[in-house]
C-alpha cells in the first residue's frame, strides 16, 4: 500500500470536509494543531467537558508538580489556552480539513467504497480465535496491500542470478506475522462491539460459539466495517498505517535481496545459489522505524538467512574483533555469527541451536560464556538477554549485540517511577548476560530474562490482558501473569539443559583468561589502528527505558476510550513524562518517544559509537545530547582495567550465581565445629582479622569520583537479588561506612575513612533525590539506623555537617511514626526512638524531643494485654507476637526503659514491664530459651539446622532477651531479671556458636552479649569465656574462612551479616572501650573533642600516643 509514498491516481472527493470530518479525531495532537489552530476553528464545545478533560490531564502525574505542565505545553509548541480549544471541538463540528486530507483517509475510504476484494491468502497458522478471529474488518485493507505487493514483486521473479522468487508463495509466508500486528489493535475494541451486539440482540445462533461465529460474518460487510472504524478512528488510522508499513517493508525487503543476492551466496552459500525462495517468515523482533522487523528467510536448499532492518557493523566489527582475539590466544578459541553488513540494513548467518556432545564440550561453552562477560564489560555491552543469544553446540553465539559502546552510565536511565532505585554501579550485570531479576521489587518477584539464566515456566511479575472463553460471546479480557517460553540460550547435554551452576568454575575461569587478555593487550585494543576502529563510525542503539515499559504503554493505549480520539491517546502517552522529573535531561526525549509510539513503533534510539548526537526512530537529531561518546567511554572502561577491578568483577560474577542458587533450591545456612580457644595475644590478633576483613571490603567497593557505591544480596516477599544495597544499617550503606569509619578509628587505615565518606556521600545525594526509598524507622532497616550511623560518625570525626544532616531528616519521621505498624527495633518505632534519644544528645530540638514522644506514644497505644503481660502484633512477620531483641517484646521494652529514663512516665516502664512479662510466659525451660514465633520460622529452622523453631541469636532468642534485660539493668533491676540474664547466659555459651561469622544471627552477635554481660555485671571468669569464644571464632575463621549469615554463607558486604560487621564485631571485641555495642543501640562511647581521628583519617596526637 506504501500510503505514505504512493498516490492512488483517482479517488474522488477524497478532499472534501464532510468526508475527512469522519475521521478528523483520529488524528494525534500534531497533526490536530495544523488544520484546528491554523484555520481557525471557532465552533466550540460550551458543556463544560472540555475543561474537565483539560482538568484531568493537568492533574495527570507529574503535571501537579513545579513547572512540569508548562514544560509539556511547551514540547508541543502549545499554550493552555490552545490545548483547551483543541479540546472544545465538538465531535459534531465541521472540521476543516487540511491542504490535502490525509492518505491513510484517502486509501480507508476508497477501500472500503469498493464492491468487492480478493480473498486474504492467510497462513494456516494464523487461525484461531486469538489472532485472526476480527480480521474480517480489517480484509479489505489487508486484500489491497496483499493485490499491490504480489504485483509489485512480479518484475522480480527472476530478477537476481539464481533467485527464483514466486509472488504468491512469498506473500503468503510475509502474511504470517501481521496479525499479531494488528490483534493488539482490534482486540478489545472489537470485544466490546461483540458484546454490544449481543446485548441488541444482532447476533444469529443458538449457542456461544454459533452467535461469535455470526459476528466474524458481520465484520465482512463493509458498511458494519465502517460503522466500527468511524467508532473508533483512531484503531482505523493504525490498522491502515500497519497494513500500508508491512506492505512496504515486504517490498523493500525483496529489493534489497534480489540487490544482494550475489553477496549472500558467496558469503553464506560457498558461492552457489541456493534455489528458490520457499519462506520469508516476520515478527521476530519489536516493531521499529515504520514497522521494520526481523525477517527469516529460507531456501529451497535449506539455507536460511536472516534480515535486519539494521546497520549490522556491530555484528561484523565484533566478528573481526574475536578473530583478533583468537590470534592473541583466547582460550577456547571464540567464534561469532558471519555478518554483511549493508549499511541500513544486514544480513546474518541463521545460527541453528545444538547440543553438546559431552561435558567437556558444557564446559568450553561455559568458559567461553565467561570470555563474553568480560568482552561484553570492556566493551560497554547491555541488553544480552535470552533471546540474544543461541547454544549452538560448545559455542554461545551472541546474534544481537546493537547494543555496545553504550553511552549511558548505569545511573542516567529513565526508570518507571514504581520501580525506582538506584542502579548498580557499572559491573558486569550490566551486559544483562549473568542472571539477575528484571521488574521485582523487595516485596514482588520479578523474572530473570538474561543469557546464563533465563529458563522456562517463570511467571512475569506484571498481569498482562489475555482472553478468556475465546470463540464465543463471553469472550473477554483477563489481567494474569504470563508464563514465560523457554530459549535456546543454554546448552543441552544428553536431552537435558546443562546448566551454569553446574560449571561455575568454567564460567569465572573463562571470565578470568579473557580479561587478563584484555589486560595484557590493551595497549594494542586502544591503538587508533586498533579493532575498536571497526565500531568507530557505527549506529549503536542507545536504551533509555526498558522495552517492556515501551510495549506495556503501546498495547494500553490500543483500550477502546484511548481509539476514540487521538487527544486521549496522547494524554495517555504523556505518562511518559514521570520518569523525567528525577532525570530532567531526558525531558527531550518524549515528544520523540511519543511519535513513534504513536505510530505504533517502539521508540528506537541510536548513536554512533564516535558521537555524542543522538537520532530518534522517527529520523530527528539532537546534537551533543551526551556528554562523552560511547567510544572514549570504552576507551576509558579499558584504561581502568586492572587486577582490582578483575577481583571485583569476579566477585560480581560469583555472587550473581549465588543469587541463581539461592533462588532456585532451599540452601542451609553455614555452621562449622566451634571450639573455645586461648588465643595468645588475643587483642592483636583480633585487630589484624578485622583489618582483614576490611581490606576485603576495599576492592568491593565501586568508586566514581568522590562517591563509593556497592553491591549486596538482599532477599525480600520478591526473592533473592543482587543489587545496590539501600540506605539502611542492616545490609546497606549506613552499616558499611558505620563499620568502616570504626575501623578507620582503631586501625588509623585512612583507605577505610575514605571509603566510608564516599558511601556517606553517595548516601546524602541518594536520599536528596529519593527520600521515599527509605522503607521503614528502625535501626536495621529505615530512618533509626541512618541518623544513629550519622551521629556516630559525627562525633567520632567531629563533623558538625554529618550531624546537621541527621537532624534535618528528622522532621520527615514524625508522621511515619504514627502509622506505624512494624513497632520493632529492627524496623519500627522502637528503633527509631532509640536511635533519636543518640541523636538527642548531639543535636536536640523541639522537633526531636516531639518525635521522641510520638514514638513513646505509639508504642504505648499498639501495647496489647495477653494471657500473661502485653505484647506487640508485627505485620510485617505474619501478624505475630513476638519474643526477641530485633522484632518482639525484648527490644521495644528496652526502648520504652530509655524513654522513661528521660521522661520519668511510669506509663512507659509498666508497658516494659508487661513485656517482658509476655516473654516470660513463652520461655521453654526444655531448651533453656524463647522461641521465634515468626510465620514460617518453624519450617525454616528445621530446614536448616534440624531444630525446631528455636534461635540463639542477636536477633531472636536468647542472645537477644539477655542483651536487653542486661541494658535495662539501670531501669528493672530485679532477681527475675537477673535469672533471665543468667539463663541467656548458660544457654548462649552452651548453644550459641559454630553457625556464622555475623552480627545478627552469628557468632560475633552472640559474643557481643557476652563481652557486654562480662563488663556490667564485673565478672572476670565470664570474660575470661569471652576471650576463648573469642579465640575460638578467630580459629574458626582460620579454618573454614568468613562464614556469613545468608543462606550458602554467601558474601555480601553489608553489617549484620556480612564482611562489614565481621570486621566491627571482631574490632569491638579488641577494643570494646572504642566501639560501642551496635546490638544495644549505644551511645558513642568517645566524648566529643576526644575522637581518635581527624576528619580525613589522619592520626591525632593523642592516637600516636595511645598506638
Amino acid at each position: 500500500m506504501e500510503i505514505t509514498q504512493r498516490q492512488d491516481k483517482a479517488m474522488p472527493g477524497a478532499n472534501t470536509p464532510s468526508r475527512f470530518a469522519r475521521w478528523a479525531r483520529a488524528t494525534p495532537l500534531t497533526e490536530r494543531v495544523e488544520f484546528t489552530l491554523k484555520a481557525n476553528t471557532t465552533q466550540q464545545d460550551t458543556s463544560g467537558a472540555a475543561r474537565k478533560r483539560l482538568d484531568a490531564w493537568r492533574q495527570q502525574e507529574p503535571f501537579g508538580q513545579a513547572d512540569w505542565w508548562q514544560r509539556r505545553l511547551q514540547s508541543s509548541g502549545l499554550t493552555e489556552a490552545e490545548l483547551l480549544t483543541l479540546l472544545e471541538v465538538p465531535t459534531e463540528a465541521p472540521w476543516t480539513p487540511p491542504a490535502e486530507v490525509p492518505r491513510w483517509v484517502q486509501v480507508l475510504e476508497h477501500t472500503y467504497a469498493e464492491p468487492s476484494h480478493a480473498p486474504v491468502p492467510w497462513p494456516e497458522r494464523t487461525e484461531g480465535p486469538d489472532r485472526s478471529a476480527f480480521l474480517p474488518l480489517v480484509d479489505p485493507l489487508v486484500s489491497r496491500a496483499v493485490t499491490q505487493l504480489t504485483a509489485a514483486l512480479k518484475p522480480m521473479k527472476h530478477a537476481a542470478p539464481g533467485l527464483d522468487l514466486e509472488p504468491s508463495v512469498v506473500v503468503s509466508t510475509m502474511l504470517g506475522h501481521l496479525p499479531q500486528v494488528l490483534a493488539p489493535v482490534l482486540g478489545r475494541a472489537m470485544v466490546v462491539e461483540l458484546h454490544a451486539a449481543q446485548l441488541e440482540g444482532l447476533l444469529a445462533g443458538d449457542t456461544p460459539e454459533a452467535r461469535f461465529q455470526d459476528f466474524t460474518r458481520r465484520l465482512r460487510q463493509p458498511q458494519v466495517a465502517l460503522d466500527i472504524l468511524e467508532r473508533y478512528p483512531v484503531l482505523a488510522r493504525c490498522v491502515v498505517l500497519r497494513i500500508g508499513e508491512w506492505e512496504s517493508n515486504c517490498l523493500g525487503l525483496m529489493k534489497r535481496l534480489t540487490r544482494d543476492a550475489p553477496l549472500l551466496w558467496q558469503r553464506f552459500n560457498a558461492g552457489q545459489s541456493p534455489g528458490a525462495l520457499v519462506e520469508a517468515r516476520g515478527g521476530f523482533s519489536d516493531p521499529h522505524r515504520g514497522g521494520q522487523g526481523v525477517f527469516i528467510l529460507r531456501f529451497e536448499s535449506g539455507l536460511r538467512i536472516v534480515y535486519k532492518p539494521r546497520s549490522l557493523g556491530a555484528e561484523a566489527g565484533l566478528q573481526q574483533l574475536l578473530t583478533w582475539l583468537n590470534a592473541r590466544g583466547a582460550t577456547p578459541m571464540m567464534k561469532g555469527a558471519e555478518a554483511l553488513d549493508r549499511g541500513e540494513y544486514g544480513w546474518m548467518e541463521y545460527v541453528d541451536p545444538a547440543p553438546c556432545a559431552s561435558a567437556e564440550e558444557v564446559r568450553r561453552f561455559y568458559e567461553r560464556q565467561g570470555a563474553y562477560v568480560a568482552l561484553m564489560h570492556a566493551l560497554d555491552g547491555t541488553d544480552l538477554h535470552f533471546e540474544n543469544l543461541i547454544a549452538a553446540g560448545e559455542h554461545p553465539v551472541l546474534v544481537d549485540v546493537e547494543t555496545l559502546f553504550h553511552p549511558l552510565s548505569g545511573t542516567r536511565t529513565l526508570r518507571d517511577s514504581e520501580h525506582a532505585v538506584e542502579a548498580p554501579p557499572v559491573s558486569v550485570l550490566r551486559s544483562g548476560l549473568l542472571p539477575q531479576q528484571f521488574w521485582g521489587t523487595r516485596k514482588k518477584a520479578g523474572v530473570d530474562l538474561s543469557g546464563l539464566g533465563a529458563r522456562a515456566g517463570q511467571l512475569t511479575p506484571q498481569a498482562y490482558l489475555m482472553t478468556t472463553e475465546r470463540g464465543t460471546d463471553r469472550m473477554r479480557f483477563e489481567r494474569r501473569p504470563v508464563e514465560m517460553p523457554g530459549s535456546n540460550n543454554l546448552p543441552r547435554l544428553e536431552g537435558e539443559t546443562a546448566p551454569v551452576l553446574d560449571y561455575r568454575d568454567a564460567l569465572a575461569d573463562g571470565f578470568t583468561r579473557m580479561y587478563g587478555l584484555l589486560l595484557e593487550h590493551r595497549e594494542a585494543l586502544l591503538a587508533e589502528d586498533g579493532p575498536l576502529a571497526a565500531f568507530a563510525h557505527v549506529p549503536m542503539r542507545v536504551l533509555f527505558r526498558n522495552t517492556a515499559v515501551y510495549g506495556a504503554l503501546l498495547f494500553e493505549s490500543y483500550h477502546p476510550h484511548a481509539l476514540t480520539d487521538g487527544l486521549e491517546r496522547q494524554r495517555f502517552f504523556d505518562h511518559l513524562w514521570r520518569a523525567v522529573v528525577p532525570a530532567p535531561d531526558f525531558a527531550a526525549l518524549v515528544p520523540l518517544e511519543t511519535e513513534q509510539l504513536e505510530r505504533g513503533d517502539l521508540p528506537y534510539f541510536t548513536a554512533r559509537a564516535d558521537s555524542k548526537d543522538l537520532e530518534a526512530g522517527s529520523g530527528q537529531r539532537l546534537p551533543d545530547f551526551f556528554q562523552e561518546t560511547g567510544m572514549a567511554r570504552v576507551r576509558r572502561r579499558l584504561v581502568g582495567l586492572s587486577p582490582e577491578d578483575q577481583t571485583r568483577q569476579r566477585w560480581v560474577l560469583e555472587r550473581s550465581l549465588d543469587v541463581l542458587l539461592l533462588s532456585s533450591q532451599t540452601v542451609a545456612r553455614p555452621t562449622y565445629p566451634f571450639r573455645e580457644h586461648t588465643q595468645p595475644g588475643l587483642r592483636d590478633a583480633l585487630l589484624v582479622e578485622a583489618r582483614r576483613a576490611g581490606e576485603r571490603l576495599l576492592p568491593l567497593a565501586f568508586e566514581r569520583r568522590d562517591e563509593a557505591h556497592w553491591l549486596g544480596l538482599d532477599a525480600g516477599d520478591g526473592g533473592w537479588r543482587l543489587g545496590s544495597p539501600g540506605p539502611d544499617v542492616f545490609q546497606g550503606r549506613a552499616g558499611i561506612a558505620l563499620a568502616l569509619g570504626y575501623l578507620a578509628d582503631v586501625t588509623q587505615d585512612a583507605r577505610f575513612t575514605r571509603l566510608a565518606r564516599a558511601t556517606l556521600r553517595t548516601q546524602a545525594r541518594l536520599l536528596a533525590e529519593e527520600p521515599a526509598s527509605v522503607v521503614g524507622l528502625g535501626i536495621l532497616n529505615g530512618w533509626g539506623g541512618i541518623l544513629y550511623a550519622l551521629t556516630h560518625l559525627g562525633v567520632l570525626w567531629k563533623d558538625d555537617a554529618l550531624l546537621d544532616e541527621a537532624a534535618g531528616y528528622v522532621r520527615r519521621l514524625r508522621p511515619l511514626v504514627e502509622k506505624d505498624t512494624v513497632l520493632d527495633v529492627g524496623a519500627g518505632a522502637a528503633g527509631c526512638l532509640l536511635a533519636l534519644l543518640v541523636l538527642g544528645e548531639h543535636r536536640p530540638s523541639d522537633t526531636l524531643w516531639a518525635t521522641v514522644d510520638a514514638c513513646g506514644q505509639r508504642l504505648l497505644e499498639t501495647s496489647t494485654p495477653q494471657a500473661r503481660g502485653a505484647a506487640w502484633l508485627c505485620e510485617a512477620a505474619g501478624n505475630r507476637y513476638l519474643a526477641g531483641m530485633a522484632h518482639g517484646a525484648a527490644g521495644i521494652s528496652l526502648a520504652l526503659l530509655r524513654l522513661f529514663a528521660r521522661t520519668g512516665d511510669t506509663r512507659l516502664r509498666d508497658a516494659a514491664v508487661a513485656g517482658m512479662e509476655y516473654e516470660r510466659g513463652l520461655y521453654t525451660p526444655e531448651e533453656r530459651n524463647w522461641p521465634d514465633l515468626r510465620a514460617g520460622a518453624k519450617e525454616l529452622a528445621a530446614a536448616a539446622e534440624g531444630t525446631e523453631h528455636f534461635l540463639w541469636a542477636w536477633c531472636t532468642g536468647a542472645p537477644g532477651i539477655g542483651l536487653a534485660r542486661l541494658s535495662g539493668l539501670p531501669f528493672v533491676d530485679d532477681a527475675e531479671v537477673r535469672e533471665e540474664i543468667a539463663i541467656a547466659l548458660d544457654s548462649t555459651l552452651a548453644r550459641g556458636f559454630g553457625r556464622n561469622h555475623g552480627l545478627c544471627h552469628g557468632d560475633l552477635g552472640n559474643a557481643d552479649f557476652l563481652l557486654e554481660a562480662a563488663a556490667t555485671l564485673g565478672d572476670s571468669k565470664l570474660q575470661e569465656r569471652t576471650n576463648a569464644v573469642a579465640g575460638g571464632i578467630l580459629r574458626g575463621i582460620s579454618e573454614h574462612g568468613y562464614l556469613f549469615g545468608l543462606q550458602g554463607s554467601t558474601e555480601t558486604p553489608g553489617m549484620m551479616v556480612g564482611l562489614a560487621g565481621i570486621a566491627y564485631g571482631l574490632a569491638r571485641l579488641a577494643m570494646p572501650e572504642r566501639l560501642p555495642s551496635l546490638l544495644t543501640v549505644a551511645p558513642p562511647r568517645i566524648v566529643r573533642g576526644e575522637g581518635l581521628g581527624t576528619p580525613d583519617g589522619r592520626p591525632s596526637s593523642r592516637n600516636q600516643e595511645l598506638s
